[in-house]
């Protein structure tokens, strides 16, 4: 037992000394070790991203997927075209067409003239078929062209499709088939490219009115450590303008994650709401808000129920925000006169917002739904004449909410003469 635990402690001992390589330098088997477990630890938390290395192709995608083994010579690939087999095909049909034939009258000629016969029979007949076939596959292949030419991203190359209205044959209605994808290609692009257009200069409006708070808090911050801080009344009017500003920084973010809740493919809370009861709410607190002597009042057009199936939130955010704009950009006088109109026709509820303010002029009607689109020739006064300023996303946000409820939104407008702001919402009874 003794020789034993010697000999054990021996081999550990000889474990841990240093190992020689191949060319004589002393390794440390412990130390490799080491290293070894410490790299192993580092991959597992190392992730690399690797760029890409595929290209665009520039052949059609078929000629790549061709399985391994089953290639053919470059000279045997033009008996495996479509006419080369429907070709070989008549060659077998006129071939044994004309044995048959020779054979059943073969007694009345020479062996001789017979095969000549036989062969002249089937070149001739070889050759008049390959020429039909030719002829009849020729609108085949341009469909053939134009589909590859489509694949490699040559969208225009559809005009090479032979196309006839009404479609005669397959070949016809696989054209039009091909056409019509081609359409929608070209819709599905149009269309992509004008979200990544939308999407930009959203990001860039957002952005520009994201920092232009910023910039006055920073500025505002830069008065009061200049000194501006130990004049009490001076202190107080800047932090009111920060105030200010901070609320129309929150005011903004809270808009843009409103947006962005409306646009998330998740299905808004439906539920059982009455328009006539919200519409009525909505006056209440417009008038509330409004603190002049223009006249705010509802109008109902119908005796039918006026139900909704969707989100009460939503609805009343969307009615707020049309009586909003109403106020901003009404009348402030005793003039002034907003009307909310309430509808029903076939089985769709319609609201109007009404007033008689300036209106909105005929180059800023087309773009008035736009995100951060205030217009170019509407000014905005608050009750008491002053500038009122909103995020520029209340129209948006109003478009995306009728959209949630299935709805439609217009506008109507004639400058000097008011706008009417129309919706239309499906009712459930």
């Amino acid at each position: 037992m003794p020789e034993s635990n010697s000999t054990s402690a021996q081999e550990q001992a000889g474990g841990n000394q240093a190992l020689e390589n191949d060319t004589g330098i002393p390794i440390d088997a412990g130390q490799d070790n080491t290293q070894h477990a410490e790299d192993s630890s580092q991959s597992q938390h190392l992730y690399t991203v690797q760029l890409s290395t595929e290209k665009t192709p520039t052949a059609p995608l078929f000629v790549k997927q061709r399985v391994s083994g089953n290639d053919v010579p470059i000279w045997l690939r033009p008996f495996f075209s479509l006419r080369a087999q429907l070709t070989f095909a008549c060659f077998l049909i006129i071939s044994a067409v004309a044995i048959i034939g020779s054979i059943l009258d073969y007694q009345s000629m020479s062996l001789t003239y017979l095969g000549f016969v036989i062969i002249g029979t089937i070149v001739v007949g070889t050759l008049l078929a390959f020429a039909l076939i030719s002829l009849l596959l020729r609108p085949l292949w341009r469909v053939t062209d134009a589909a590859q030419a489509i694949a490699l991203g040559d969208l225009k190359q559809r005009e090479r499709l032979p196309l006839r209205l009404p479609p005669q044959d397959e070949i016809d209605r696989l054209a039009g088939s091909l056409n019509e994808m081609v359409t929608r290609l070209e819709r599905a692009e149009e269309m992509q490219l004008m979200s990544e257009q939308r999407f930009r200069r959203f990001f860039s409006d957002a952005s520009h009115q994201l920092r232009t708070p910023l910039t006055s808090l920073r500025g505002f911050t830069e008065v009061l450590a200049r000194g501006a801080k130990d004049d009490p009344e001076t202190a107080q009017r800047v932090l009111k303008m920060m105030k200010s500003e901070a609320e129309r920084m929150t005011n903004l973010i809270n808009d843009l994650l409103t947006l962005a809740r409306l646009d998330d493919s998740r299905p808004i809370k439906m539920e059982y709401v009455d328009l006539l009861a919200l519409a009525a709410e909505e006056i209440e607190k417009t008038r509330l808000r409004s603190k002049d002597d223009r006249t705010i009042s509802l109008s109902i057009m119908t005796e039918k129920r006026l139900g909704l199936q969707g989100e009460a939130e939503r609805i009343r955010q969307l009615l707020f925000i049309l009586l909003d704009n109403a106020l901003k950009y009404g009348h402030t006088s005793i003039e002034g006169v907003i009307t909310v109109q309430l509808d029903r026709q076939n089985g769709h509820a319609i609201v109007r917002v009404i007033d008689n303010g300036e209106g909105i002029a005929q180059d800023d009607l087309a773009r008035i739904f736009d995100a951060f689109y205030r217009g170019q020739h509407k000014k905005s006064a608050s009750s008491n004449g002053t500038s009122s300023v909103g995020t520029g996303l209340g129209l948006t946000i109003a478009v995306a909410i009728v959209r949630a409820h299935h709805g439609t939104i217009s506008v109507y407008s004639e400058p000097g003469k008011g706008t009417t702001f129309s919706l239309k919402l499906p009712c459930i009874d």
